[in-house]
């Protein structure tokens, strides 16, 4: 089986930034989940830029996906994006980035001192 990351970068639309991060944290990545071969999922915030230009987006999304046919996996989650099973909040802006990439090896860690 395949390991795979969605990296979804957003914005809440001005003004509704608790209602974007209530229903992100409480219902959406909940939604997500409910998708076969969804694994885990973990929201960051923008804090500093490395490069000479910031990003254009706050929050920052990273999905886990285990899965033999990500087009399948991917797919399912497409048609139930804006459905009873998976809604969009109206809190959410519209310009939301979304990509999927492959693991290419395992994980490395820092060996503890």
């Amino acid at each position: 089986m395949a390991n795979y990351r969605c990296i979804v970068m957003s914005n809440p639309v001005p003004g509704r930034e608790s209602e974007y991060n209530d229903w992100y944290d409480n219902r959406h990545m909940d939604d997500v989940l409910s998708i076969p071969g969804f694994v885990r999922a973990q929201r960051f915030e923008y804090v500093a830029s490395l490069s000479a230009y910031p990003p254009g987006f706050k929050c920052l999304s990273i999905y886990e996906i285990d899965s033999e046919d990500i087009g399948a996996t991917i797919g399912e989650l497409t048609s139930a994006a804006g459905t009873s099973r998976l809604p969009i909040s109206e809190a959410l802006d519209t310009n939301v980035s979304a990509f999927v990439y492959r693991a290419r090896g395992p994980a490395r860690q820092k060996d503890a001192p």
